[in-house]
């Protein structure tokens, strides 16, 4: 009895499976035989370019079209070839001065040759219309970063690289008469407190083509220490037959530098002068002292004290 009501079961199962397959199909024919509207994406391709062309700035790679057919005929253009890529032809469409454009009715004009008659074109969207070219005439230019790289507390940012540090920028040479500089996309790193490499990519240039489209950026930060130098007071331009002495004879300089190159700091590497042109009007006033040369490397180097006291002296 129990195999008898398990065989029964599942007829009743299949039957229902049947015709279950059966009216779905009939409903999605049904559903097929409607209108609809969809949109596709079409691949847009500037082909027959010349050699002695440079395409500067192209075409959207894609544009997205809207048709209105039945549903039929709208699921055989999601697997045919009929609205795969589009090719221009660059002679049909450049124009006189480095620009060329397509339009809304070109790419319907192309489109309703490779549809069926039902079929109608409610919209054609793209970014933009127009591409620019000219006559193969470049130059290099340095790459510049644009935005801001702040270090954390104590650290500090001792070197940026960029690889490669210059872009070859095609355009014409009006454009190229303008062009000084290609800059990154804005960056905004905060905080850093260790050294980094990130890939960057670089801002267009209207009617210009950048080569390449992004650089390596490396950072090198370090954490930094301040250290304080005594360091001998020189004097320059002191004329034959006199002496200027200062009081005290060494001042201090207080120096930011990294923390692995504190020790190398030495008090030779520093020129600190007191110039006799600087000999202030009333001999009661104080002479000031500047730094003329400190060590590479170093971040920040003040000194403690910018006046100090003199005897002038002829002899």
């Amino acid at each position: 009895m129990r195999n008898s009501l398990l065989e029964f079961s599942s007829k009743e199962f299949l039957i229902f499976l049947f015709f279950l397959a059966v009216s779905a199909t009939f409903w999605f024919l049904s559903t097929l035989n409607d209108t609809y509207e969809k949109e596709y994406p079409i691949r847009i391709e500037i082909t027959d370019i010349p050699k002695n062309i440079v395409i500067t700035e192209g075409l959207p790679d894609t544009i997205r079209v809207t048709l209105r057919d039945k549903g039929f005929s709208l699921l055989e253009y999601s697997f045919g070839d009929e609205l795969r890529t589009i090719h221009l032809r660059f002679a049909q469409y450049a124009k006189p001065k480095g620009k060329g454009n397509i339009t809304q009715g070109d790419i319907q004009k192309i489109l309703k040759s490779r549809l069926l008659g039902t079929t109608s074109i409610t919209s054609v969207k793209s970014d933009k219309w127009d591409f620019y070219y000219n006559y193969g005439s470049m130059k290099r230019v340095p790459i510049v970063i644009e935005g801001q790289l702040l270090p954390a507390t104590n650290y500090y940012v001792t070197r940026t690289v960029l690889t490669p540090d210059s872009a070859s920028v095609y355009a014409s040479n009006d454009a190229l008469d303008t062009i000084r500089a290609v800059y990154t996309v804005p960056q905004n790193l905060v905080g850093i407190k260790e050294s980094s490499t990130h890939n960057v990519a670089l801002q267009s240039i209207t009617g210009a083509r950048v080569e390449p489209s992004s650089v390596t950026m490396s950072l090198i930060a370090e954490q930094m220490t301040e250290v304080t130098v005594s360091v001998p007071i020189k004097t320059i331009n002191v004329p034959e037959g006199k002496m200027l002495k200062t009081f005290p004879a060494r001042v201090d300089v207080k120096v930011t530098v990294a923390l692995a190159r504190m020790a190398q700091i030495k008090p030779e590497l520093f020129n600190v002068v007191a110039d006799y042109n600087d000999l202030p009007n009333n001999i009661n006033e104080k002479i000031k002292v500047k730094i003329l040369m400190r060590p590479r490397g170093i971040v920040r180097a003040h000194l403690m004290t910018s006046m100090v006291d003199y005897i002038l002296e002829t002899f």
